[in-house]
Parts: C-alpha cells; structure tokens; sequence
C-alpha cells in the first residue's frame, strides 16, 4: 500500500480556513520534512487551492517556507484575490442587466459561494460566472449576452459558455444545475423559492440556501470526470459555515427526488480528505452503497497519484450509475445516453439555437453510421 507524500498531507491540512491548535502542529511538523516545494505547488495549483495553502503557512510558520516559494504563493494570493474582486463587479453587471430586462438570474458557484461559504473573495479561485435562469428565459438571456458583447464558445445540452469581447470574463449561461443524465432536482423553480441574501462586493443579492448550495456542490463533485479538492474544501468550508443544516429534511427530500446518495457521496469524501465532521443524520446514512467505498478510494488515488502528473480520469460513468438510486433514473440516464445529442454531434454539424432540435436527426444518422453499419463492415472482412 502506498504511502501518502507529506506534501499531499501538508495540502489537504492547509486547504482549509478554520485551523485548530492540532492541526497547527501537525503542519508544522510536516513543514520539518523534506517537502518537494515544486511538487506541492504544482498540487496546489491542479487543485485549485493555492490560496488556501498560502493563508494557512502565512498564518502558521512562514518562515518554514523558503523565501521565493513563499513569494510565488503570495504573489498569487494577491493577483487572484484582484481578478476575483473583478469578476465579482462583472458578475452583479450581468445579473442586474438581465434583471433590468425583466429576466431573474440565480448567481450560485465562483463570487456567490465565496462570499457567502468562505466569507473572503481571495480565498477561492474561479475562472467563470455561473448563472442560471428559467427555462423559458433561455433563449432570450443568451441574446442580451450577444448584445453587451459576448460570444458563444461552447454549448451544452444545459448551458452555454460564452466569453466578452476582451476574453477577460466568462459567463456560464445555465437553464439546468446539471446534464440531463444526472438526477438534477435543482431547477430553477425549486431553487427560487429557498433563495438567501448574501453581500458581494456591498451589493445584496440572491443565491442558493446552504441546504441547496450543499446538494449542488454534491452534485457537481459526483459529475466532474477530474475531481478538484477545491470543490471538497467547498463543501467543508459550507458544513463548517452552516453547522445547523436542517439535515434530517434534507435526506427525506433529497430521497424523493433521487439525489439522496449523491448527497451522502459528497459528504462522506469531504469527511475521508479533510476529516470533516458531517450532520448526525447523515453521518448515520454514510454506508448507504457497498460499492461506493471503492469509488471514494479511487477517488483518493485519481486525486492524488504517486507518478507527479494529472491522475487518469476516474469512472465517472461507474459513479453517476452508482449514484442514480431510482430504477426510474437509471433507465432514463440510458435513454438519454443514447438520444440526446452530446458534442461530437454539435462538432459535425455545426447549428443555429433556432435549429438545434436536429441534432436530434443528426445524432440518430451519425450513431446508424458508426454502429448501425458495424455488423456489415465485419461480415465484408476477408
């Protein structure tokens, strides 16, 4: 069995904001062992919590750390606390646009959940603004986009990514938390409804509840095929934020609609990296699936590989199964595998929003061509 790096244990210890006099200690006498300063640096960065890992040695022992090392995180800590204060401003002007045009926007990930989880802009990265809107708002928030100057890059079957003219600021426009093959309950009516204030940049606005924050960063860490420690510590720092999360409701909610084990996945990984304690009600439903605890193993390992490169990706599409609980969900995670039109469908034949429901035919021609097509090529073979 592989033993973890001491750089590996110094990061999980640092990548957090509430350290105790334990924890102190045991950075400190990590930071006595021969750390590899490039490798931990480059973890840090993958991770996305160099910010994190920065506050804590400044606050712990800086003079454990050597000089130009110690300048490089600061120097990052700095820069991505004023990009972020940026992105913050950008992010009310979007909301309040579409607002202006009678569009309500739910802002949830990057500025929102810094504020209102870490309660410091600079102690989270983000690269993009994640907004989502009704379904029926879609079409036309997409157009405003256009009109102030932003461009579509890239859409999804659940978002489209665009970009504004200077390439400085990104905006995912979302009509869904998730993709269709992921039990997603958290639509916009659902969400609209436990909507909390939080203060950005002295600005007040609406975003998602700790109940729907926590189910949602749940949800993105059982989808994402390259799993980010920043999005653990984001539910740590949520579950240490919010210790009163009436979470007996959450569970009894969360099994109706389906999302029950992605919920308790979440959780019981943040638990397993950075030893936090979860809500009693789900700390008695954490053994809910014998398979998971190999999933959260090689979760482990793909985070965290012993070969100093960017672990291979983990079975995502093992996981989401695992996490679909519903017979029900299952079979429609299969239906939309095999109907719903994914990338390489869009790459072939590129098409207008107005236009798009052919990708539906597109798809259909393009699988009856790669497989439909397979048994003759076989039987032609000498």
């Amino acid at each position: 069995m592989n033993t973890v790096r001491p750089e590996v244990s110094l990061l999980l210890a640092g990548a957090r904001t509430c350290l105790d006099a334990q924890r102190r200690g045991w950075i400190k006498r990590l930071l006595s062992q021969d750390i590899e300063w490039p490798y931990l640096l480059r973890m840090a960065r993958i991770h996305g919590v160099t910010p994190l890992l920065y506050r804590t040695l400044n606050s712990t022992c800086p003079d454990a750390v050597p000089n130009p090392i110690f300048k490089e995180l600061r120097d990052h800590f700095y820069s991505n606390a004023g990009r972020n204060l940026f992105l913050a401003k950008e992010l009310l002007k979007v909301v309040q646009f579409l607002a202006a045009h009678g569009i309500p926007a739910i802002p949830y990930k990057g500025p929102a959940l810094a504020a209102s989880v870490y309660g410091n802009l600079a102690l989270r990265e983000f690269g993009d603004l994640d907004i989502l809107v009704r379904v029926r708002d879609y079409e036309t928030a997409q157009h405003l986009l256009i009109s102030q100057g932003f461009r579509r890059t890239v859409e999804h079957e659940w978002e489209v990514e665009f970009v504004d003219g200077s390439g400085r600021v990104a905006v995912d426009l979302h009509k869904r938390i998730a993709s269709g093959n992921v039990p997603s309950p958290l639509s916009f009516n659902y969400l609209s409804k436990r909507l909390e204030p939080v203060n950005l940049t002295g600005t007040i606005v609406a975003t998602l509840c700790p109940e729907d924050a926590l189910l949602m960063l749940s949800i993105q860490v059982t989808k994402d095929k390259n799993l980010q420690l920043a999005k653990i510590c984001d539910i740590a720092e949520l579950l240490h934020v919010h210790q009163h999360l009436n979470s007996a409701r959450m569970l009894k909610q969360t099994k109706r609609l389906g999302a029950q084990w992605m919920l308790l996945y979440g959780v019981r990984l943040t638990s397993d990296l950075l030893g936090t304690a979860p809500p009693p009600e789900l700390a008695c439903d954490m053994s809910f699936h014998p398979s998971v605890n190999g999933l959260i193993a090689h979760a482990r390992r793909q985070m965290f590989h012993r070969d100093e490169s960017i672990p291979e990706e983990r079975p995502a599409d093992c996981l989401r199964w695992v996490m679909q609980q519903r017979v029900r969900d299952k079979l429609w995670r299969y239906l939309h595998d095999v109907v719903v039109p994914c990338e390489p469908d869009r790459r072939l034949l590129p098409l207008s929003t107005k236009l798009s429901f052919l990708y539906y035919l597109v798809r259909l021609v393009r699988l009856t061509a790669k497989y439909g097509l397979l048994p003759i090529r076989r039987a032609m073979r000498p």
